[in-house]
C-alpha cells in the first residue's frame, strides 16, 4: 500500500501536464466548434431559433475561449466563457427540447462533461504551462 500510495503522490508533481492537456483538449475542440458554426451562422441561429447577435457570441465565445485554453492565456477567463455556453445548451436541451440526461437519447450529459472539465481548469487556474502562466 505504501508503494501505491508514493506512486499517487509522485503523480501530483505532474498535475501541470495533466491540466495543458485538458486544456488543449477543451480549447481545441471549442475552437473548432466555433470554426464550423462561424461559417454557417445564419445557419446556427436559425436552426436554434436564437437572434443572431445571441449566435455571434456563442460562436465567439467558442472561438476566443477555445483558443485561450490553448494558449494558456487568462485560461480561468476561458473557461467561465465555456461555461456559461455550456449552460445555455443545457438549459436548450432541458427547457426547451425537453432532453433527457443521456447523450445516447440526444441528452445532454455531454455537454455537462465539458462544464465539469471547465470547472476544474476554473478553480485550478489552468497550470503552469502557457504563454501566460497560471491565469
Amino acid at each position: 500500500m505504501d508503494s501505491l500510495k508514493m506512486i499517487f503522490e509522485s503523480l501530483h508533481n505532474h498535475s501541470d501536464i495533466a491540466l495543458f492537456l485538458m486544456r488543449l483538449m477543451v480549447g481545441g475542440l471549442f475552437f473548432y466548434s466555433g470554426q464550423q458554426k462561424i461559417r454557417k451562422l445564419k445557419h446556427f441561429a436559425e436552426r436554434h431559433k436564437l437572434p443572431l447577435p445571441i449566435a455571434l457570441g456563442t460562436v465567439l465565445f467558442e472561438l476566443i475561449g477555445g483558443l485561450m485554453l490553448i494558449l494558456g492565456i487568462f485560461s480561468q477567463i476561458a473557461a467561465l466563457m465555456i461555461i456559461l455556453v455550456m449552460l445555455g445548451a443545457i438549459s436548450f436541451h432541458i427547457f426547451k427540447w425537453k432532453s433527457p440526461y443521456w447523450a445516447s437519447k440526444g441528452g445532454w450529459e455531454y455537454d455537462l462533461m465539458w462544464v465539469v472539465m471547465c470547472l476544474v481548469i476554473l478553480t485550478s487556474g489552468g497550470g503552469e504551462i502557457g504563454i501566460y502562466p497560471g491565469a
